[in-house]
């Protein structure tokens, strides 16, 4: 049915009725300490807040100011997701996620996104390289000179240095939230990165240092004693909270002049969303370059069972359409040039991806169940020699479920 059937049906209405009332409140708590370098890990934990008190999902995010200790060097491209190198959640002291590789995967994640979406995400870091240099300090940055520099002189000039990271994992997409009432309450840890490994100099000048300064937590809350009580009940009584567990498998150097690669995933998930391999130079210098390895042909055997997946092998003109099924699953139904083209793709933004789902929706299980990890998935890659040696990151991403009861974790299924 379509909008405008929709809109014609009897009993059509435009805005729903809603129980969620109460005063709203944006909160901003301090850390302490308040500044964190590199290499060093932050913890993050969700706030106790009063017994009426609901936290509004997709609202918990850190702020920092990013402070840089050279005038000769700017962080690159999307920070709030790169300072996050890796990312552990844990819950009444049982690990729920652990990703090292995980701004690699969320920068890829985030090509996808729409022109419109990427021009929203200006406070977390993801700018123009002039803005970046701005809000750095790199002083070959300018405020001055012709359109966009003015319109990066006045974003510098509202927002300085800081910078907003959404802390936005499980919690946020289950509705409201009581931490109050909750026994234990999701821990978020991140592992900064260093220095050389976020941060662009200018033409033989060094890196430099960085430090996150003035650390703050934001986060909303609805007072509604009503409202705290029904999502308290339903804790009590058993919930499950589903979300995608990421695992960066193994980081491996390909050779240039490779031209057969054999890789096997031997990890046992109850259900397996994708496999996802991501190629990068060794030295980065482009956070958002995704490099096209040469692959013409992938061959799928899992649980030896061979022609898995793909009856005849994925070739290289498929390689597209299956990243766009697992990250883009909306493309078909938007105007193209708003999304990853395939020229991009290829150029600077490629991922080999085997989406093992049996739907693209987002619904959590229909992945593949790998019990006999011994034959488990092996991919035969063929490709053709590349002009340097190449990193291949594999991650391997899976349904997974923090099942709650009496308030508290009962158990986590990936």
């Amino acid at each position: 049915m379509n909008t405008t059937e929709r809109e014609l049906q009897p009993g059509f209405r435009r805005s729903r009725m809603s129980s969620i009332k109460g005063p709203r409140t944006l909160n901003v708590v301090t850390f302490n300490p308040t500044t964190i370098s590199p290499g060093e890990d932050l913890y993050i934990d969700i706030p106790k807040l009063k017994p009426d008190s609901c936290l509004v999902p997709g609202s918990l995010a850190l702020l920092f100011n990013f402070k840089n200790s050279n005038t000769k060097s700017h962080f690159n491209n999307n920070l709030a997701k790169l300072i996050a190198k890796r990312l552990q959640i844990k819950v009444a002291g049982e690990t729920a996620y652990d990703c090292s590789g995980e701004s690699l995967y969320e920068i890829y994640k985030d090509l996808w996104l729409t022109n419109g979406d990427r021009n929203k995400m200006t406070e977390q870091g993801l700018a123009s390289e002039n803005l970046r240099k701005l809000i750095s300090g790199d002083d070959s940055g300018v405020k001055v000179g012709d359109d966009n520099k003015v319109a990066d002189g006045l974003i510098h000039s509202i927002y300085g240095s800081k910078i907003r990271k959404p802390v936005d994992k499980i919690v946020t997409d289950h509705g409201l939230y009581v931490p109050f009432h909750m026994n234990n309450n999701p821990m978020y840890i991140l592992t900064l990165p260093q220095s050389d490994e976020i941060m662009t100099a200018q033409g033989g000048e060094a890196k430099g240092k960085y430090k996150l300064d003035n650390l703050e937590l934001e986060y909303e809350t609805i007072e509604n004693d009503t409202l705290a009580g029904e999502v308290t009940r339903l804790y009590s009584t058993g919930r499950s909270l589903s979300y995608k567990h990421v695992t960066l498998m193994r980081t491996s150097n390909w050779d240039k002049d490779l031209t057969i690669v054999n890789e096997n995933i031997n990890i046992p998930r109850k259900s397996m969303s994708a496999i996802v391999l991501l190629f990068t130079n060794k030295a980065r210098t482009d956070s958002e370059e995704y490099i096209y390895p040469n692959i013409d042909k992938v061959n799928l055997t899992i649980e030896g069972v061979p022609n898995a997946v793909f009856s005849q092998g994925l070739p290289k003109n498929r390689f597209f359409d299956e990243a766009k099924r697992f990250f883009c699953p909306m493309c078909e139904k938007v105007m193209a040039d708003e999304f990853m083209t395939i020229s991009k793709f290829f150029n600077d933004g490629f991922a080999l991806v085997i989406d093992l789902r049996s739907t693209q929706d987002g619904t959590t299980g229909g992945g593949k169940k790998i019990i006999n990890t011994q034959s488990g998935v092996l991919m035969e890659i063929k490709k053709r020699a590349t002009t340097a040696d190449v990193q291949c990151n594999i991650f391997v991403v899976s349904d997974a479920l923090l099942n709650f009861a009496n308030r508290d974790l009962s158990s986590i299924q990936y």
